[in-house]
């Protein structure tokens, strides 16, 4: 993996290396935990560029670039866990080689447990803030200001205006969708049942293992943002209850094209943005 002084010269070197490979300029990128397949599948005119041929192998996963209702998009995999055991460089890394290709508009999405009764498993779930109990902070170390301040703004990290945006689709297609607060946690274990209380006390409506460090990455870098969860579990107070994995896996077979659904009718919505 890079080192910290050299990932801050690869964005801008990645960026140059994808356009000479295509004419497209994406506005909008995504790194989607939940609707990948659906959506690389979509897109029109693709280029595909491979993580390990990029300089200082700055993805680990293919990055593909092509038109999404003929609208230029960017597209990566999921945003990295944190319990995987990466820096907050290589954490920020992905936002900053998708800032650097010129993109404005940056759509994450990712699994979560949902803490509260109106939102069930199988439903797309708004992020509107976050709790980053993770433990790591992607903007540690040297700050680069040609990407964004030393102590950026977080009052509203998530794009109230794309929140609308989002709701609107989805109300339209039929698709269960709620805001709420999402909390960030390190993993790659469950919550106990006092953790799970703690977060609901503390405000938190949804609770994962990734998202929050790539969020705030991507607000230090001037993106728009717009972070969807597909709740894969409900987890409700006074219930006690082992995680069944089965059961996680059928709510994420129904999110997940709900969520590519909802992503087309974003991108689709943007180009009257």
């Amino acid at each position: 993996m890079p080192a910290p002084q050299a990932s801050r010269t690869i964005p801008r070197e990645v960026a140059q290396f994808v356009h000479e490979r295509t004419p497209l300029r994406p506005r909008v990128a995504m790194l989607l935990g939940s609707g990948h397949a659906s959506i690389a599948n979509q897109l029109k005119e693709k280029v595909v560029v491979h993580g390990e041929d990029l300089p200082g192998a700055a993805l680990h996963a293919p990055l593909l670039v092509g038109l999404l209702e003929g609208v230029p998009v960017a597209v990566a995999d999921a945003p990295l866990a944190t319990y995987e055991g990466l820096s907050p460089a290589e954490l920020a890394l992905p936002v900053r080689v998708l800032r650097a290709l010129g993109c404005e508009v940056l759509m994450l999405t990712a699994g979560a447990a949902s803490l509260c009764q109106q939102i069930e498993p199988g439903a797309i779930a708004v992020v509107e803030d976050h709790l980053n109990l993770s433990g790591l902070h992607p903007l540690i170390g040297p700050n680069d200001d040609q990407f964004g301040p030393r102590f950026p703004d977080m009052s509203e990290p998530y794009s109230r205006e794309w929140q609308e945006v989002a709701r609107d689709v989805a109300l339209r297609a039929n698709i269960p969708c709620q805001p709420g607060v999402f909390a960030a946690i390190a993993g790659p274990s469950m919550p106990t049942r006092a953790e799970y209380r703690f977060l609901r006390q503390a405000g938190a409506d949804l609770v994962g293992m990734s998202l929050v460090p790539e969020a705030i990455a991507a607000v230090h870098a001037g993106f728009q943002v717009l972070a969807l969860v597909g709740v894969t579990q409900q987890l409700l107070a006074g219930r006690s209850q082992q995680v069944s994995i089965e059961s996680m896996i059928d709510a994420a077979d129904l999110a997940a094209p709900r969520m590519a659904s909802l992503l087309v009718g974003i991108v689709a919505a943007s180009r009257e943005a």
